[in-house]
């Protein structure tokens, strides 16, 4: 099982980022199954998650993490959709 604290989806496929036993990793996982770990940051780096996810906020889109983070069984792009497709049911459409 792994935990996913950031999501965001473009229409070639999946960014975001997962955290590991030491590290925070940002991937990206294309329609057509390529992975690519984009950038990693080590745990101990930081104090909590909450002071990684406030850094990256300078960075990304506060709406792009996850609160709670959601737990997967694996990054693919089945259990993306899933997360993705809970997620944007849960977020207030813009208009």
């Amino acid at each position: 099982m792994m935990e996913l604290i950031a999501l965001r989806a473009y229409a070639g496929g999946y960014r975001g980022c997962l955290v590991d036993e030491g590290a925070y990793l940002f991937f990206q996982l294309t329609r057509k199954g390529r992975l690519r770990r984009l950038k990693s940051y080590p745990k101990g780096a930081f104090s909590d998650i909450e002071q990684f996810t406030a850094m990256m906020m300078k960075f990304m889109l506060p709406s792009d993490f996850l609160r709670p983070p959601a737990s997967i069984d694996g990054l693919t792009l089945p259990e993306l959709d899933r997360v993705h497709a809970a997620v944007s049911q849960r977020r207030p459409s813009i208009k």
